[in-house]
């Protein structure tokens, strides 16, 4: 037994000492492995790495160059002469950027920066390309004023239309090394931004990277490249493809990767220096002799414990294995079905059968199996596609070494119930042959139909969100972007007509009608602010239509208000006319109603050539909807017009013809979509006709609602006869129906001189006319010339009116002095017609009253108001307007002044409190709640104090720019009893005084 024992001894000794040997040798095997895995590793990272920072540098890149696109669309904008152009304005401009430093270039090169320095830049690249008209990066390292390494972005500066200059913005060294510089694993590395010839235009921080010049010069043949010369790592960089070499620098060498950035010719260089390699897989190695002197050690303590414990470990390891089994079992019964395919014998069979019917067994020949499957599949294309995934031909191929397993998704649907499952399967392969070709697969089938449902469901939830944000955001854009076009009109207007009031200070009339206009456009400009303000239609795509009572004819008039200045400018001719307009008080949206009109006859003006003609005719059409009109508004032009293809998209967002004519006109593109959605709001309908060189009509029928206007008597004018004189005959004729509409007799003829012949006649004959209306620009003989004739023969109480739909008022005097008594515009309402009529022959007609005659008018005296403002401008003015009312008015320059103030006077010395909202100290809201608060006995900071109850029932009134519903809602749910919006309208200041005190 000792012999044996020792024999036994010594072969477990060499066991062990061969399974040591075996360990060394599989440490071996795994260090090198295991080296080359890291080194493929790190490079995988660093192109991960490069590909990541290459799509960062390029998206900042496109940031820098739209952020120097739109500042110098901003400049452009805010520049009125090229001589304003100074290092003040330059220093504004680069407060608004991110850039290192901002320049701009003159004609001539003359270079001014924010800092105030000048140089010259004519022989810069990024000068004579700006100046050409182009917009691009390029990079320097002997920049303008301070000789260091500068990225600039530039673009040119427009003027009139004219290149005036370049604009640029620019980073420098230190800010490019920080956005370049990049740490892997802790240690820093370096980065490169480089030209296509491999010129280092940029880089990081680095002890070492000052010096690389090319990248070229970094090249070293070696082990990991040696395949890559020079020649082709220089030919890479020409052709702009990515590629990794190895390098050799100061600091070591390691491996490099270039990439091209995707929108520009730049390319970006990072370097994986060989020390992190290197010493990861020292790491990784010595974690591997550890782990060998370990199980060295452990072998040696295992051969002794072996030796006692030998049925112990039997025992346990049977033990494990009846574990393992239990878990492999416990794992089965996630899947339906297992079944074992012989592809090379045509056969199956199922290990696991869930769900199987009798028709088919086990086993058996697999196309059976197939064609029992194919007959379950829910829809013949799904069928058709199993049918060849399922074939031992398909599952050959595709099922090759290099791939693990073959997936499958499909529906069937159950012969009992006629549900629908979902099953996913999977074909791993079991055997191959010599050729490497899989003979045997194990086929694993799920049902995965919840999985799937949800997987759908979700995925629609995200289609449906998607679209929604798509759409909310595309109406968002849309709005704004239109706001510019909108905006832009009334504020030309504005401006128009603030330089003629300028030039005529001592023409009071020419003067108040400047005034009037720009009030009717400061008030669309207003509508439109609102507009761009509320959010909340922006976000929800909706921008409903409000329905207020409006006059027709008021709308028009704001129409050629906003739109004459632009159409003298041109020195194109207006013709405007009506036709059979019955109902002229309506009731609907006339801010989007103007919008509509502004849009059509502005595009009809900027795309009409000098000396054309913009016409607009307005019908009333019968109306087929019981408490409505339907009204015909038909725009023409003669300008440049439209082909027959661009007329078919001319309402798509974003739209402009492709015509060399149009390209320079300005615009977004937006204009004609939003008019076809507001008529669509309006329940109305827009067409287009247009040909080429012959102008274009559109017509928008719209329906609005009808409200009861005035009764008037128009007895006084019935059977008095009037005379017509209008060169355009529709024009007279369609006058004519007017005033037969109004039980007048009226005649007309087409010439001045016909005119006063048919007066001269009328006089003799004894039956002469009661009023003369003559059209103001009329060939040969004009309306103010014949008025002189006729003024003539007349006698000094028959009124002769002069239409036009021109502004009179620059030939206003000399009319007055031939005799003229009234102007009418075009077109001819009847309630204008009616309101001159009965003014110049009755005397029941009083003319309208001014604002400045409401106030005059109102007596407020000896009542005391507390205006609470903190805007000098505004409290001056609103005092100014109030004491022209009596009105004593206190003014407190902030809520906490003005409830101080309260509390201060006796009771009833203030009758009402005019409230601002946003002020310092104590805003509006505050002040209310802490005047109504005063009521109970509750001081401003919350101390006790003694009760005012005068100040629990004095009027509040909220006068602010916050001019929303909810701004509203809130001024009321602290106190307030009324609320106005700025800018003070003077109707409504003396109607909510009249009703509060």
């Amino acid at each position: 037994m000792t012999g044996t024992d020792n024999k036994a001894r010594r072969g477990r000794i060499v066991v062990i000492l061969a399974a040591l040997a075996v360990v060394i040798a599989a440490f071996f095997l795994f260090t090198s492995m295991n080296n080359e895995r890291i080194s493929e590793q790190n490079a995988k990272y660093l192109q991960g790495s490069t590909e990541q920072s290459t799509r960062r540098i390029n998206e900042w890149m496109t940031d820098s160059q739209t952020e120097i696109k739109l500042l110098a669309s901003m400049y452009e904008s805010t520049l009125n002469d090229v001589s304003e152009i100074s290092s003040d304005s330059i220093t504004t401009l680069a407060s608004y950027t991110k850039f290192d430093y901002t320049t701009i270039s003159l004609e001539g090169g003359r270079t001014i920066d924010n800092t105030g320095q000048e140089d010259n830049a004519a022989d810069r690249e990024y000068y004579v390309r700006g100046m050409a008209g182009e917009s691009g990066v390029c990079a320097t390292d002997n920049s303008l004023f301070y000789g260091d390494l500068s990225i600039i972005f530039y673009t040119p500066l427009y003027f009139n239309g004219d290149v005036v200059g370049v604009i640029c913005g620019a980073y420098r060294e230190k800010s490019m090394e920080d956005f370049l510089r990049t740490y892997i694993f802790d240690e820093q590395t370096n980065s490169y931004l480089l030209n296509r010839d491999g010129t280092v235009a940029a880089h990081s921080s680095t002890s070492y990277s000052n010096h690389v010049k090319n990248a070229a010069d970094l090249y070293f043949e070696g082990s990991s490249s040696s395949d890559i010369s020079q020649a082709d790592l220089e030919a890479s960089f020409q052709e702009g493809q990515s590629i990794m070499f190895d390098y050799r620098g100061e600091s070591g060498s390691g491996a490099a990767y270039v990439m091209k950035l995707p929108d520009y010719d730049w390319m970006l260089m990072r370097t994986f220096p060989s020390s992190i390699t290197d010493g990861m897989q020292a790491r990784a190695n010595a974690a591997g002799l550890l782990l060998v002197a370990l199980v060295g050690a452990a072998l040696a303590l295992v051969a002794g414990y072996l030796l006692v414990q030998a049925v112990r470990q039997r025992r346990k390891l049977i033990s494990e294995s009846e574990h393992v089994t239990s878990i492999v079992y416990s794992s089965l019964a996630l899947f339906q079905r297992f079944a074992v395919i012989d592809l090379a014998n045509n056969t199956y069979e199922y290990l696991k059968d869930e769900g199987i019917n009798d028709d088919l067994p086990r086993s058996g020949e697999y196309h059976m199996f197939r064609y029992y499957w194919q007959t379950r599949f829910c829809d013949d294309n799904e069928a058709a596609r199993m049918k060849e995934e399922l074939t031992p031909e398909f599952i050959s191929e595709h099922l090759t070494e290099d791939v693990a397993y073959l997936h499958f998704e499909y529906r069937l649907k159950d012969q009992e119930t006629g549900e629908t499952r979902w099953n996913q399967a999977s074909m791993l392969p079991l055997q191959r042959d010599a050729a490497g070709r899989v003979t045997s697969v194990l086929l694993s089938v799920q049902d995965v139909t919840d999985v799937k449902e949800r997987e759908i469901a979700n995925h629609n939830a995200l289609e449906d969100a998607f679209r929604e944000a798509e759409r909310a955001s595309r109406a968002k854009t849309d709005f704004l972007n239109s706001m510019s076009h909108d905006i832009r009109t009334p504020m030309n207007s504005i401006m128009g007509l603030t330089a003629i009031a300028s030039m005529y200070v001592d023409d009071p009339e020419r003067v108040k009608d400047c005034l009037t206009k720009i009030t009717t456009s400061s008030r669309h400009l207003l509508g439109l602010i609102n507009e761009v303000l509320d959010m909340a239609k922006i976000e929800s795509g909706n921008l409903g239509l409000s329905e207020e009572d409006f006059d027709l004819p008021e709308t028009v008039e704001s129409l050629l208000s906003i739109m004459t200045p632009q159409i003298n400018d041109k020195k194109l001719n207006l013709k405007v006319e009506i036709a059979d307009i019955r109902h002229e008080h309506v009731v609907g949206d006339p801010m989007r109603l103007q919008q509509v009109f502004v849009n059509i006859m502005g595009n009809s003006v900027k795309f009409t050539p000098e000396g054309g003609t913009v016409s607009l005719r307005i019908k009333e059409l019968p109306s087929h909807v019981k408490g409505s009109g339907c009204y015909e508004f038909t725009f023409s032009d003669t300008g440049c017009g439209m082909s027959e293809d661009f007329v078919k998209t001319v309402f798509e967002p974003f739209t402009r013809a492709n015509d060399s004519r149009v390209t320079k006109v300005e615009g977004t593109g937006l204009g004609m979509s939003i008019v076809r959605s507001v008529v669509n709001l309006m329940n109305g309908t827009i067409d287009v006709k247009s040909k080429l060189g012959e102008g274009t009509t559109f017509t928008v029928t719209v329906y609005m609602k009808l409200r009861d206007g005035d009764d008037q008597d128009l007895t006084p004018l019935e059977g008095l006869r009037v005379l017509v004189a209008d060169d355009e005959e529709t024009a007279a004729e369609s006058a004519c129906e007017v005033l037969k509409a109004i039980g007048m007799e009226p005649s007309y003829v087409l010439s001045g001189d016909d005119a006063v012949a048919a007066v001269r006649d009328a006089e003799q004959r004894d039956c002469g006319y009661v009023a003369i209306i003559l059209d103001w620009k009329m060939p040969g003989k004009s309306g103010i010339e014949a008025a002189r004739e006729i003024r003539e023969i007349v006698s000094d109480d028959m009124p002769i009116i002069i239409l036009s739909a021109y502004d009179w008022t620059a030939v206003e005097q000399e009319a007055r002095a031939v005799g003229v008594d009234a102007f009418i515009a075009k077109p001819l309402f009847r309630s204008r017609l009616v309101h001159v009529m009965k003014g110049l022959l009755t005397t029941e007609e009083a003319e309208p009253v001014s604002e400045y005659e409401v106030l005059k008018q109102s007596d407020f005296s000896g009542h005391r108001v507390l205006l609470t403002e903190d805007n000098s401008i505004a409290a001056a003015i609103a005092l100014d307007i109030m004491g022209m009312t009596g009105l004593e008015v206190d003014h407190a320059e902030n809520g906490r002044a003005a409830v101080d103030m309260l509390l201060d006077a006796e009771p009833g010395y203030y009758d009402l409190v005019f409230m601002d909202i946003q002020m310092p100290v104590m805003n509006g809201y505050e002040a209310a709640a802490a005047i109504r608060a005063a009521a109970e006995g509750k001081g401003p900071d919350g101390e006790a104090i003694d009760p005012r109850p005068d100040l629990g029932t004095i009027p509040v009134v909220a006068l602010t720019a916050d001019a929303f519903a909810d701004d509203v809602a809130r001024a009321r749910a602290v106190g307030m009893n009324a609320h106005m919006s700025k800018p003070m309208e003077i109707e409504l200041l003396v109607k909510t005084l009249k009703e509060w005190l």
